[in-house]
């Protein structure tokens, strides 16, 4: 087992709280309070080098650079989504919490596809069931890039109504990144914001080919 300070936190981040109970020291280091702000992440012991300290060789396993990590994800972001979708509601305002400008974030979704961007508005007011796109907006991005849906956030009903969100495949089946997302650096990511990058990247991106 990992060796922990005397605060049982992990020995570099000191965001690791291990598991206290005896069964489950046996599968689980504990819960990382860091690498899926504002969530918990559970961290099992197989394959997890990340915090953990071998003792007889004296190596230690550090977590991967912040900076480093959002660099990574904006490198994903710049290799262009396959697919673009917009969740909203023609019924209902956005909440307080989590505000959208509903018509700039259409206009944009158009300046997209001019593009030749996959992107598409999905209207809530219409569906049925939105949680297995709920579940695929929590489920599917990296722990370093959360969006706010989640127990500890906006929940199934919030979704596209009190909080419209923006999803990004890279993939067929889950989205890579989901907006808004709460960053550590630049706080909140509204969905506009993320679309005009999304915007910015894909002229980038024509205007490399044009200029070959």
């Amino acid at each position: 087992m990992p060796h922990y300070n005397t605060q049982s936190l992990c020995i570099r981040c000191k965001h690791l709280r291990p598991a206290l109970d005896p069964n489950l020291q046996k599968a689980y280091l504990g819960q990382c309070l860091k690498r899926e702000w504002p969530f918990t992440l559970s961290i099992t012991l197989e394959g997890w080098t990340e915090c953990e300290v071998f003792e007889d060789s004296g190596k230690v396993y550090v977590p991967p650079d912040p900076a480093l990590t959002k660099v990574a994800a904006a490198a994903a972001a710049a290799k262009g989504p396959k697919r673009v979708e917009f969740y909203y509601s023609s019924t209902q305002k956005p909440g307080e919490a989590f505000p959208c400008d509903i018509p700039r974030a259409l206009e944009l979704i158009k300046k997209l596809q001019a593009q030749g961007i996959d992107a598409k508005a999905i209207d809530v007011a219409g569906m049925k069931d939105r949680f297995p796109i709920y579940h695929k907006s929590v489920s599917g991005p990296d722990a370093s890039v959360r969006p706010v849906f989640g127990a500890k956030g906006a929940l199934v009903d919030d979704f596209g109504t009190n909080v419209p969100a923006l999803l990004i495949f890279e993939g067929d089946r889950y989205p890579t990144l989901v907006y808004p997302r709460t960053d550590a650096q630049r706080g909140l990511i509204r969905v506009e914001q993320a679309l005009e990058e999304l915007l910015t990247l894909a002229g980038e991106g024509v205007s490399r080919v044009a200029s070959r």
